[in-house]
């Protein structure tokens, strides 16, 4: 397969296929709908998610408190954005009937978007950002047993080894684990254009162009507002040919097949190739430094997670306890009642009165 083709900038051409509403969309999961907007983002990790995220929150009036204030294993603030328990009116095309589906379209003035990018570079970043650094999710809970897990590098030599390491299970046997993760999984299978009514599809290098067209959008429903996008530098290595050698880019070719065949008209491969940046002593004690802090912050969330059991365990002891008294608080009266009857049965009716006030302790 040949890795050159045509450099396209502006908007990425839609399929012919697209459907008109969102009917069948149903099982579209990574999707983030803003009804009061009129805008649908089907979210693909890695291409600018965690800012385009963040402008979600904000076109949808997200309390950003809520997301910081979340205890996990997200190492930075900004990636709290991810726990999507934590949004509120914001559903996923999953969780509207179709009804409600049908109305989202283009047709009806819907925004409806996507972002798109290399998918050679997307694994570069991908691997970076969730192994290289220790991201706390991945490289010490999701897969921390797994065999290709690189080192702390030392130098370039073993960012290389170690990244060539990883595409061989990403196209291997056992490769199926990695790309069921949906900063792996191709990127066809997360823009679902048979089912999605995309009125944009972007290349990740045209966010300023997302933003004008969505700015241009929201005036038109009378929300106008100067939106912006957040950046948060998740990858210390700058992109390099010699981490693509032969083998790797073959791998690479064959596991992201249907992106290349769908987008690959967009990338011009040979300009990735021809890079040859220095990775500076800082980057390497800067990755050193990520992954201490990502184990630790694992290490704490872990912690905080068993003794959340524990305060759990506890109060379904304390509740066991108080429904255990409460049993036998009604088994004394019970008796108490019992005793009472047994004892005056029988007694004269001016005995049997001074009886009851002593039972009723007047």
């Amino acid at each position: 397969m040949s890795v050159r083709s045509a450099q396209v900038r502006g908007r990425v051409e839609l399929s012919g296929a697209r459907p008109q509403d969102a009917t069948d969309a149903g099982s579209v999961w990574n999707s983030m709908v803003v009804p009061r907007c009129k805008v649908v983002f089907v979210n693909v990790s890695k291409n600018a998610s965690t800012s385009l995220k963040w402008l979600t929150a904000e076109l949808s009036g997200q309390d950003p408190a809520v997301f910081h204030s979340v205890m996990g294993l997200a190492p930075t603030r900004q990636q709290t954005i991810h726990r999507r328990a934590s949004w509120v009116g914001v559903p996923k095309l999953t969780e509207l009937d179709a009804d409600a589906r049908a109305e989202i379209s283009p047709d009806n003035g819907w925004f409806v978007f996507g972002v798109i990018r290399d998918p050679r570079l997307r694994a570069w970043s991908a691997w970076q950002s969730k192994f290289l650094v220790g991201n706390p999710r991945h490289a010490w809970h999701k897969f921390r047993d797994a065999p290709w897990m690189p080192r702390v590098p030392r130098d370039d030599d073993d960012v290389v080894a170690d990244f060539a390491r990883f595409v061989e299970a990403l196209g291997g046997p056992g490769g199926q684990a990695l790309l069921g993760d949906s900063h792996f999984k191709p990127q066809t299978d997360l823009l679902n254009e048979d089912v999605v009514p995309y009125s944009h599809l972007y290349e990740v290098s045209e966010l300023p162009l997302l933003l004008a067209d969505l700015r241009t959008h929201l005036e038109a429903q009378g929300l106008p507002g100067t939106y912006a996008l957040t950046r948060e530098n998740e990858t210390p290595l700058s992109v390099a040919g010699r981490v693509f050698g032969a083998d790797v880019l073959e791998a690479l070719n064959g596991v992201y097949a249907r992106d290349i065949e769908r987008f690959g008209h967009l990338w011009d491969f040979d300009k990735v190739l021809a890079k040859d940046p220095a990775w500076s002593p800082e980057a390497f004690r800067d990755i050193a430094g990520r992954v201490a802090t990502g184990q630790r912050i694992a290490d704490l969330a872990l912690g905080a997670d068993h003794l959340r059991a524990e305060v759990r365990e506890l109060e379904a002891g304390r509740r066991a306890d108080a429904r255990q008294v409460a049993r036998l608080e009604a088994r004394v009266a019970d008796l108490e009642a019992a005793l009472q009857r047994r004892t005056l049965r029988g007694l004269p009716g001016a005995v049997a009165g001074r009886v009851r006030k002593t039972f009723s302790g007047t």
